[in-house]
């Protein structure tokens, strides 16, 4: 038992000085995914509730959601901008405790109006900490990880508008973030500091996209709730796709910071 406790002290000693610059744009700009990931869950549950990955992925992504902003508080590079994690870590306990209490139109409308709290101040500390980066590739670090916010803002959207829990601005909002992750795939594509390999995995994201688009256009005739799977399912291969495409410019940006030091 003590060996065993050893090493993973060891472990996370590692894991901890191995953080930087890159990691922490990276991890906070997961914040923006995750708030509205955990607003599109916690819609699913009210739509489907018997489907119990809706409510995994919801209690995954609120833990997780909390361990980031420990490992961010941490973050001694980012001392300078601390008031601005505390704003996120403000939003975060509103958000927090309406997202505990039981699904209903009425608490899912709640949290979709908080999650768009909650997202720019979390927006507003990525960008801080691009700042501090002050390199290029800080910039493709923030841009692709917004990518995958927009994935999950565009399926918390559709979901919203399908439960009619948006208003209006559900479906408003879905075609603008539709138009937006388009515009910001071709910018990451055209950025000379790409790899083959990133470049391979920004075209295999186009693709996704323009099927996903054939969904919300209405040309898959299916049902409302098959629309829904395959709509959640192709955002989520956005998702992972720019999860990816974030690790690999965060580790661009790991590379140059250390060959300067």
């Amino acid at each position: 038992m003590k060996f065993s406790l050893a090493i993973f002290l060891f472990l996370l000693c590692a894991d901890t000085a191995a953080f930087s610059m890159g990691d922490a744009i990276n991890i906070a700009g997961r914040q923006r995914m995750l708030s509205q990931r955990i607003t599109q869950a916690y819609i699913l549950r009210g739509i489907q509730p018997g489907t119990e990955r809706h409510q995994q992925i919801f209690e995954r992504c609120m833990r997780e959601f909390a361990h980031n902003l420990d490992q961010l508080a941490d973050f001694e590079e980012a001392a300078p901008i601390q008031s601005d994690l505390q704003a996120v870590q403000r939003e975060w306990k509103t958000f927090e405790a309406i997202a505990h209490q039981p699904v209903s139109k009425l608490t899912a409308t709640e949290l979709f109006r908080r999650s768009n709290s909650l997202l720019p101040a979390a927006h507003a500390y990525v960008m801080r900490l691009q700042g501090l980066a002050d390199h290029s590739s800080a910039e493709l670090v923030n841009v692709s990880g917004r990518q995958r916010m927009l994935s999950q803002r565009i399926a918390k959207n559709y979901v919203a508008h399908f439960w009619e829990v948006a208003g209006d601005e559900g479906g408003k909002r879905l075609y603008e973030d539709l138009a937006e992750f388009q515009l910001m795939l071709e910018f990451l594509l055209q950025s000379p500091l790409n790899t083959p390999e990133i470049t391979r995995n920004l075209l295999k994201t186009q693709g996704y996209l323009s099927y996903a688009s054939r969904g919300f256009d209405g040309e898959m005739q299916i049902s409302g709730e098959r629309q829904i799977h395959v709509i959640t399912g192709t955002t989520d291969m956005l998702l992972r796709n720019m999860d990816v495409i974030t690790g690999q410019y965060a580790e661009l940006l790991n590379s140059v910071q250390l060959a300067t030091r």
